[in-house]
């Protein structure tokens, strides 16, 4: 009889994925996901007003659960509205019919945080030129509109370069003041 000991390093992910997992199971939750992709499970509206805080199963088996979730304000009556729908995508999400009911908990909703949109990249007509012509041997339209506003995002992260004010040599030796 052999005894195989793995001595190997556990990542931090590992760690923490193990130390997560323990805590959300003692809320019910098998697995963390549902409260991770809460959003894609039931769309970005019904989320921003809800979240899961525990499944419980009946005694003895891991089928026919009820999700308690929290409700923000008067969005309760909404929910129950789109309860099938939320119900259906929750066990397809689990992959068997892990929930059977919802129940529902008034009490505030912490608020997501909003993707910010990066705004549209400011390029300079040299630094647009330069980008043109690189992709100047493009034919397909959907292609080159891609790699441009790739391209853009990637020129415009460069600062372009920046002109100094020097004095210029005339033939009379003062110099005259570049016009500002």
């Amino acid at each position: 009889m052999s005894i195989k000991v793995k001595n190997r390093m556990k990542t931090i992910a590992e760690a923490a994925r193990r130390a997560g997992n323990m805590a959300f199971r003692r809320y019910g939750f098998s697995q963390r996901e549902i409260v991770a992709r809460w959003p894609d499970i039931v769309g970005p509206a019904l989320a921003d007003c809800s979240l899961p805080e525990r499944l419980t199963f009946p005694r003895d088996e891991k089928r026919g659960g009820s999700l308690y979730i929290r409700v923000q304000g008067s969005m309760a009556p909404e929910l129950q509205h789109f309860e099938p729908m939320i119900i259906e995508r929750i066990n397809s999400y689990y992959g068997y019919q892990a929930v059977e009911r919802l129940v529902y908990r008034h009490g505030p909703v912490p608020m997501r945080r909003q993707k910010q949109r990066r705004p549209e990249p400011n390029l300079t007509d040299s630094q647009e030129k330069e980008l043109e012509e690189q992709l100047k041997g493009v034919t397909n339209t959907e292609l080159y509109k891609a790699l441009f506003r790739l391209g853009s995002e990637v020129i415009s992260i460069k600062k372009p370069e920046e002109t100094t004010n020097r004095r210029r040599f005339t033939r009379r030796g003062m110099g005259s003041k570049k016009a500002e």
